[in-house]
């Protein structure tokens, strides 16, 4: 046994106690599931009893953004180490990694792992900015990703709380290519993957090896699947499932994105009319609850096409700026689209500690001052500061305490 291997092999072992019981773990899947996205600095014991408790029955959890325990001097991406020479997991993160499961194991609560960097993909927040597009143009770094999730799946696969690995966030070849496909709304889908088709660019052949890799460490821990430029439900136009029944794929919905983002600022309000797509001159429709659903045809049409059922569909991102007029209208018919088509869905986010627009129990007011001394002390702010609101309700009474 390689001495990485023999160290993730004892640490899993030490810190995650027995094996889950027989029951496969796909079987989480086979009924519509509620959960939330656990995007934060410093992950928190207390902020996973809460969801609990408030009703959320799994969360994405991305540990790339995690400073737990972490001195400054450390160099390096979670995980990864320095991700343009990676090699083996960094093994003291793989111990934080898994003490976090344990802690959501004893809240109750199912973990879906969800990358945020892989090798040759960086993040762009760690990235000055710049999201890197080299895991679409070289099949070397696509192998390192690869095996990167080969190790992640060795270590995590008998942890009890783990119910997906998502292989990668928001991932977006599309950018990655000359010529570009500049809008996913307006653009010629077919066409361009069509030019793409068994290069690095192909999201689809990238997915079917990596979770051919998996499947040789485990065989049991469903593989969940965004779909490309960056998650949008149009990518489903040219989605190839893979050859895998424990595979979910999955979406994000933010569009139109000229309401749901902070850059808004009162320009657009829901229902109404407002711009949809990336081109510079972006057709406005009447976005409803009606429009929504047809919106979503692409992902219905890949499900007949290839006969997909609908537990095996995850909406893993959908969120409003909660200061937008209308936004709990765009969640509660969001919600219902989801609800009638029996998908999975996670909402962003729940009490996140380094960005309060999508943190849907504040409501339409500014964070307190008791709220920003409990993020700066690396704690969860208490109940006083979380008292619910009207966009919340959206989410709430659809959750299952």
């Amino acid at each position: 046994m390689a001495p990485f291997m023999a160290a993730v092999f004892a640490i899993a072992l030490g810190l995650t106690g027995s094996r889950a019981a027989a029951k496969p773990k796909v079987t989480f899947w086979d009924s519509p599931r509620c959960g939330a996205n656990f995007f934060n600095q410093v992950e928190l014991k207390e902020r996973l009893v809460a969801a609990r408790r408030a009703g959320v029955e799994f969360v994405r959890l991305a540990p790339n953004k995690w400073l737990n325990g972490r001195p400054e001097s450390r160099r390096g991406d979670f995980l990864l180490g320095r991700p343009e020479a990676f090699a083996s997991l960094d093994t003291n993160d793989l111990a934080l990694l898994i003490h976090v499961l344990d802690d959501a194991h004893a809240a109750d609560l199912k973990v879906v792992l969800t990358m945020l960097s892989l090798p040759g993909s960086r993040w762009s927040q760690h990235n000055g900015g710049v999201q890197e597009f080299t895991l679409w143009q070289d099949f070397g770094r696509q192998e390192q990703a690869i095996d990167c999730w080969r190790q992640l799946a060795g270590a995590l696969k008998h942890h009890p709380a783990v119910v997906g690995y998502n292989l990668l966030n928001e991932p977006c070849p599309e950018r990655a290519t000359r010529p570009r496909l500049a809008d996913w709304f307006t653009g010629d889908y077919e066409a361009w993957q069509a030019k793409v088709c068994d290069t690095p660019a192909d999201l689809s052949r990238f997915y079917a090896k990596a979770v051919r890799a998996i499947r040789e460490v485990d065989s049991e821990t469903p593989v969940i699947l965004d779909s490309g430029f960056y998650a949008t439900p149009w990518a489903f136009k040219v989605l190839q499932p893979v050859s895998d029944a424990n595979t979910l794929y999955s979406f994000h919905l933010y569009e139109p994105f000229a309401f749901t983002s902070r850059q808004n600022k009162g320009r657009f309000v829901y229902p109404g009319k407002i711009p949809t797509g990336e081109s510079d001159e972006p057709p406005t429709e009447e976005w409803n609850r009606a429009r929504m659903t047809s919106f979503l045809k692409p992902v219905l049409d890949c499900q007949t096409r290839w006969r997909i059922p609908a537990k095996r569909i995850l909406v893993g991102e959908v969120g409003v700026c909660r200061l937008n007029e209308g936004a709990a209208q765009y969640l509660d018919d969001a919600l219902t689209v989801f609800s009638e088509q029996g998908w999975h869905w996670a909402f962003y986010s729940f009490r996140e500690d380094n960005w309060d627009l999508m943190d849907y129990e504040l409501g339409t007011t500014k964070p307190t001052a008791a709220y920003w001394q409990a993020i700066k002390a690396g704690r969860m702010p208490g109940d006083d500061v979380y008292r619910g609101s009207p966009i919340f309700d959206a989410i709430k009474r659809r959750l299952r305490p």
